[in-house]
């Protein structure tokens, strides 16, 4: 009871603080390869895309069953303190050589953006059943703020978990962490007047799991699971797939292994459900000062294990331009779908080599441009991915909106409103690739772009 209480409070104690100051996407980071000794494959098809252990590891605030006591040192004299033994901090480089046509512009066509952007990434369990994520990154001389969030995981001891802070409305649907380029979604990257789905988003939301096999007794080290595939045991006796519980726990682990093969964290099952309460004013032509006026709600169906489709609304208000209200809404359906014979992509590791995956969006503003003008649209992409070996992966991505008074929207705001983007990416160790992008313009406007890509994550 009392735990429960204890955990009641913290959640009112959050949503407060929504209310007084609430403070790009989330996803494992290299951190975690360093405190689980275990490749970054264990989380990532394919870095930063994430798989279905990823997913898990990330909805349930970056913990597996029975790492309570990982990477954290134990005070013998106040058992309630939880100390990380090392700091859950990463760093990113994104750098592109950019080779693009602008019809209208006078520019030099090619440039070296190096770095691109330069991310700072923490994350980690802090305790159990409190997560927590932080990005700042640099961009073209401006240093920013990405998702914060901080999670608290299994309310009640249920399937239910909480976040605050400057969230990824898309984090649990198709969301730019799918990507390996520099082109994103031209339907999620939409501004109109305060609305975007692309940017961080202030706020809160609460979501649920049912059905699904992780659950708060597994991740709370009752049952085990599968074996382990990523680490070396001699060095870390944490040498368990997926869940890298104690060296005491191995025992009963293998045996749970010959009744069941499949570790829970490498399965998508059952529904999720999420609704949740943002700021307004999240995009570029909107003014500053709204408060809470955004509203979410998601469902997501799991199946066949690794894939799902998912029902995604958003709506609310901004002011714009001289003080003008602007009310916008949308609301569509995402999925992946993975498709193929499993390949190894790391020892012990195996991942389908397709998924298809896409989304749909309609929607409508209001005033988005201070004009009067209301805006009715609507646009999709698909995408089909496919993995080339261990080391290599291939996209290609058409990207298509529609809708009255699009052509409105400022010559520089960097939107194809029609375009065929395609990338060959390679892998010259984990944690660093390098990429070539095409992307097609199949408007008039013809921005066509080819840029070459080289990220690095330590």
């Amino acid at each position: 009871m009392r735990s429960s209480r204890t955990k009641v409070g913290a959640l009112l104690c959050s949503l407060m603080l929504v209310f007084v100051a609430v403070p790009k996407q989330a996803a494992a980071i290299p951190y975690f390869a360093r405190k689980y000794h275990t490749t970054c494959s264990r989380c990532h098809t394919a870095f930063p895309k994430l798989n279905v252990f990823g997913r898990n590891f990330q909805m349930h605030g970056y913990q597996q069953p029975g790492d309570q006591k990982v990477g954290k040192i134990s005070i013998p004299e106040d058992p309630n303190l939880s100390v990380i033994e090392q700091l859950p901090v990463a760093i990113l480089l994104e750098n592109r050589l950019s080779l693009d046509k602008y019809v209208s512009s006078n520019s030099v066509p090619a440039s070296i953006d190096s770095p691109t952007v330069f991310h700072i990434l923490a994350a980690d369990s802090i305790a159990p059943d409190i997560g927590i994520f932080a990005e700042l990154a640099t961009e073209s001389g401006v240093t920013d703020v990405g998702k914060i969030s901080l999670s608290f995981n299994h309310l009640l001891n249920q399937n239910i978990h909480f976040q605050v802070g400057n969230l990824d409305v898309q984090e649990h649907g198709v969301t730019e962490h799918n990507l390996f380029g520099g082109s994103g979604f031209v339907v999620q990257d939409l501004d109109l007047g305060g609305w975007s789905a692309s940017p961080q988003h202030q706020g809160a939301r609460i979501y649920g799991l049912i059905g699904s096999n992780v659950t708060p007794s597994l991740i709370h080290g009752a049952h085990a699971t599968a074996p382990a595939s990523g680490g070396d045991s001699k060095e870390s006796g944490q040498n368990l797939h997926g869940p890298m519980v104690a060296q005491s726990q191995q025992k009963q682990v293998k045996e749970d292994v010959m009744e069941d093969e499949v570790d829970p964290m490498d399965r998508l099952t059952g529904y999720l459900w999420e609704v949740g309460v943002y700021n307004g004013n999240n995009s570029s032509t909107a003014a500053s000062g709204s408060g809470l006026s955004d509203f979410s709600g998601r469902v997501n169906a799991y199946f066949l294990g690794d894939s799902f489709a998912g029902l995604v609304g958003y709506a609310g208000s901004s002011t714009i331009g001289g003080g003008a209200l602007n009310h916008y809404q949308s609301g569509g359906l995402d999925f992946s779908l993975m498709l193929g014979k499993p390949i190894e992509r790391a020892k012990g590791l195996k991942q389908k080599p397709f998924e298809i995956f896409g989304n749909y969006l309609a929607g409508t503003a209001s005033n988005p441009f201070d004009t009067g003008a209301k805006v009715n649209w609507h646009g999709f992409f698909v995408e089909g991915d496919y993995l080339i070996g261990t080391k290599a992966i291939a996209y290609l991505r058409y990207d298509k909106v529609t809708g009255n008074g699009l052509e409105t929207l400022p010559a520089n705001s960097g939107i194809r409103p029609e375009a065929v983007t395609a990338n060959f990416t390679y892998y010259l160790r984990t944690n660093f690739y390098i990429g070539a992008e095409y992307t097609r313009d199949m408007t008039a406007a013809n921005q066509s772009g080819l840029g070459v890509l080289f990220n690095f994550a330590f």
